[in-house]
């Protein structure tokens, strides 16, 4: 029941949201346009010079292919040049998000009083850099399991060179620690909820840690329909290549962002029906 009247109510926010979907849409097409470009004068052509099994490519071949990227990394200029285009564009796109999340965070408080109009920028900038403490709080807590999973990881994969069975040893370590990051991004996010409303942020991450499960259930449904659109984009291009998949990975952005925006509303109405003044 609680489940169903949040997911319905995170719908129901989605209206008062709609510009802010339609912004966030041509924002998202502008990166993938970036990231196009990226891919098709960097990695395309490295790509292309990897050893092909079937043109007689070993793993030794492949070896060396691996020894030769890593030269480039420290004496090619243009690799450099590259890498640091990619690193700008990243940390651009890490330093938005929480300005992005911030907005949405705001409207959907000023929804929850009855108050009507356009709060989606005063609150990237009433908010903003208060949520961006919180996601640098959450990227440090991310990496800190790297500590004693990247020498294992690192290991596998130089060993999978010469045997891609390996890398299936790596799916374990990966798997805990997405949803170790997972559980994470959670709590944080109920904290920013209780610190933008005055609630106490640490009073909303008791309430996430109370009901955690149905949290987890909530993001479960919703980023499902996330992962499908994926999941469709994958398939479209492999059985379908050419316009078809072209329109479908141009349109994606629209449903995957409505999905993630009714994920963040939805958790916001669960927050909202476990606070002390709406039992």
């Amino acid at each position: 029941m609680i489940l169903r009247v949040s997911i319905t109510r995170g719908f129901h926010s989605m209206k008062e949201q709609f510009y802010i979907l339609i912004l966030l849409f041509i924002y998202r097409l502008l990166w993938g346009y970036s990231m196009y470009g990226f891919v098709r004068h960097a990695i395309v052509p490295i790509l292309l010079r990897y050893p092909n099994e079937q043109a007689g490519g070993s793993g030794m071949s492949r070896l060396l292919f691996y020894i030769e990227g890593q030269f480039s990394l420290s004496s090619d200029p243009d690799v450099q040049r590259w890498l640091w285009m990619l690193l700008a564009i990243t940390i651009l796109k890490l330093l938005l998000s929480p300005f992005i999340r911030a907005g949405l965070i705001h409207e959907l408080h000023q929804e929850s009083k009855g108050v009507r109009g356009l709060f989606f920028f005063p609150g990237m900038k009433l908010y903003g850099l208060p949520v961006l403490i919180f996601s640098l709080v959450e990227w440090l807590l991310a990496l800190v399991p790297l500590y004693w999973l990247a020498p294992r990881i690192y290991k596998l994969l130089l060993s999978s060179f010469l045997d891609y069975s390996l890398l299936l040893k790596i799916s374990p370590y990966l798997l805990v620690w997405l949803i170790y990051i997972f559980i994470i991004r959670l709590c944080l996010l109920y904290m920013q909820f209780g610190y933008t409303s005055d609630t106490g942020m640490f009073y909303s991450l008791i309430l996430c840690l109370r009901h955690i499960i149905p949290a987890l259930v909530t993001a479960a449904i919703l980023g499902a329909g996330g992962l499908l659109i994926l999941l469709l984009c994958g398939l479209t291009g492999i059985f379908c290549p050419g316009l078809p998949a072209l329109l479908i990975r141009q349109i994606s952005p629209l449903p995957s962002t409505f999905f993630k925006m009714w994920g963040l509303a939805a958790q916001y109405h669960l927050w909202q029906s476990k606070l002390p003044s709406n039992n």
